[in-house]
């Protein structure tokens, strides 16, 4: 992996006696040593791989604060502020809203600003700490403090060359869901003064929505279409564990040749897709697999199952299964003996 490193820096939130949540902040970067380039290099693989990302733009609100994390990234992206006091500022404000929401979060606060690709990011957010066990040079067991990056929360990550570049961009601010709900996520997009930008399930959903509907609309053979499915699947797939996004023209290319412009101009004109997107795993599962629950029921099967060893009779409601999965089929004989 190639990082250009340019800032890190480290701050700890903790609770104190009284219970109240406070802020140890440091006067100094980190010294890029390897432990240091190793940290925030799993912290970018880890946040591109991460697929319950959410994606926002800073809101246009009025009486903005010198407080406010907009005004305080502008100042420090135009120099009127260096990183430390940038990092130290962002921090009191995550302090203040952790408490307005009651949220007794410690960790550690980190902040780095790098390049990966051509690309300018600043990233930031909280991380918690987790205690484990060593073993010593001298034979001797000792514990430690350790971060535990793949389990990031709170973590959020401005695109700086995008959101520069192109300001009216709906995807240059992006965070981490929290674990718990809804709660977290307005906590950070208050923190961030940000507000809804690109909706990355909704642009998935409508990929497959889309997909579906052009296939039948073109009338196309079933083995073409569970083909072309698959093809698109393992495309997504790919840029899903690379960390990159969809290309709608990329997709359009997994159909057969003849088809490929069509589906692109059918895409144009009715689904208001963008040109391209991150991908969503679970929402993809619809392009191979026909999934449901409710009533006490799951089920999930291969599409391409559909019209073999599966049949649906509309007028009835009824799904016919021909050949019952091992171990289910077990299952039932036990209770019917």
């Amino acid at each position: 992996m190639s990082l250009r490193i340019e800032h890190v820096i480290l701050h700890h939130l903790r609770l104190g006696q009284d219970g109240a949540l406070t802020a140890d902040t440091r006067g100094e970067e980190l010294h890029l040593r390897e432990q240091v380039v190793h940290l925030v290099e799993q912290l970018h693989q880890t946040y591109q791989q991460k697929s319950n990302k959410s994606y926002a733009v800073f809101a246009q609100a009025e009486g903005e604060g010198t407080d406010d994390f907009k005004t305080l990234l502008t100042s420090f992206i135009g120099k009127e502020t260096g990183f430390i006091s940038f990092s130290v500022s962002a921090t009191q404000l995550l302090l203040e809203k952790l408490a307005k929401y009651d949220i007794p979060e410690e960790g550690v606060v980190v902040f780095c600003k790098y390049n990966a690709i051509g690309v300018d990011y600043i990233m930031l957010g909280l991380l918690g700490r987790e205690l484990s066990i060593t073993l010593t040079p001298s034979l001797d067991i000792e514990e430690v403090n350790h971060f535990d990056v793949s389990k990031m929360q709170l973590m959020a990550r401005i695109d700086l060359t995008e959101y520069q570049l192109s300001p009216s961009s709906n995807r240059y601010l992006s965070f981490i869901k929290g674990r718990a709900g809804r709660k977290v996520a307005d906590f950070f997009m208050e923190f961030l003064g940000a507000e809804e930008g690109l909706d990355q399930a909704m642009q998935n959903r409508l990929l497959v929505k889309a997909l579906n509907a052009f296939c039948q609309e073109e009338s196309l053979a079933t083995e073409d279409r569970l083909e072309s499915k698959e093809r698109v699947q393992s495309y997504c797939k790919e840029q899903l564990q690379a960390g990159e996004d969809i290309e709608v023209k990329a997709v359009a290319a997994c159909l057969p040749d003849e088809k490929s412009d069509d589906f692109y101009a059918f895409v144009e004109s009715q689904y208001g897709l963008a040109d391209s997107f991150p991908p969503s795993r679970a929402a993809l599962k619809g392009l191979t697999k026909y999934v449901g629950s409710g009533g006490g029921v799951n089920l999930s099967f291969d599409a391409k199952l559909l019209g073999e060893r599966i049949h649906y009779d509309p007028k009835t409601d009824t799904l016919t299964l021909q050949g019952i999965p091992p171990n289910l089929r077990d299952q039932l004989q036990q209770v019917v003996e």
